[in-house]
């Protein structure tokens, strides 16, 4: 098992600053890009070369579960999918899907910590996107053991392999990463609170285990956040009057936070 931190929000083309950020949070908590889908989303997934079919159900299923825990609340949730295969897109660039507002891209990448990133381009009134890259392999730390002729020249020690990941673990980033998609950032814990009362089941947590053979989901919470984005009556509706950068959700005593 090894726990990554998903999302880093590396190669971000346009982001806001996150200023005004609380100074004393005392609670568990989330945070926001500061932006927002102005219209249903028109999310985009370029299906890799390798198990198209595998991974299309993967991510057709993360993305239903966002959108059906989000109609459960009420208002306009619908998301809008296409799907390209890989010889549709390949060498292509975003210019030429001027459609798509969330782009899901797979790659084969074992480098670094991070197993999903995402960017955004929010710099033209007339068209912005996000833009979610997910890896499909991964580094895992393993126990090498080297039999020699002896045991003396026998040998035990740490590397690392390449391994590609589970279903239930692109399921779980792919989860993770949308929410980025949508327009939130992390969910934190609060450092002093005591491990078995730390609440990290949303899927928004920052760091998440691949290798675990566990199914993340969206919890009310992640719910939440998005409902004190963009309202309750959901995408292209009356949107609050601030977009919140830092937010706690679900402790009524610090909702004046949010």
């Amino acid at each position: 098992m090894r726990t990554v931190t998903i999302s880093i929000m590396l190669s971000i083309i346009v982001m806001c600053a996150f200023i005004g950020v609380i100074s004393d949070v005392y609670a568990d908590y989330f945070r926001t890009m500061g932006v927002y889908h102005k219209y249903n989303p028109q999310v985009c997934i370029m299906l890799p070369e390798e198990k198209p079919e595998e991974i299309s159900t993967i991510t057709n299923s993360a993305i239903s579960e966002w959108e059906e825990k989000l109609l459960e609340r009420g208002g306009n949730w619908n998301f809008f999918v296409f799907e390209y295969d890989f010889i549709e897109h390949d060498k292509l660039t975003v210019d030429d899907y001027p459609r798509c507002t969330v782009f899901i891209n797979y790659n084969y990448n074992t480098k670094g910590d991070s197993v999903g990133r995402t960017g955004f381009d929010f710099s033209s009134s007339d068209r912005y996107y996000y833009w979610i890259e997910i890896d499909t392999h991964a580094e895992e730390n393993v126990i090498q053991i080297h039999l020699g002729d002896s045991m003396k020249s026998s040998t035990v020690g740490a590397g690392v392999v390449a391994k590609e990941l589970t279903q239930s673990d692109i399921y779980n980033i792919v989860l993770h990463e949308f929410g980025h998609g949508l327009g939130v950032e992390h969910y934190y814990v609060n450092t002093n609170c005591i491990e078995e009362e730390c609440d990290n089941s949303p899927i928004m947590y920052h760091q998440i285990d691949v290798f675990a053979e566990t199914t993340k989901s969206v919890t009310e919470k992640d719910i939440d956040i998005l409902i004190r984005i963009y309202g309750e009556d959901g995408f292209g509706g009356l949107k609050p009057k601030y977009i919140p950068r830092e937010c706690e959700i679900g402790y009524p005593a610090y909702s004046k936070l949010c």
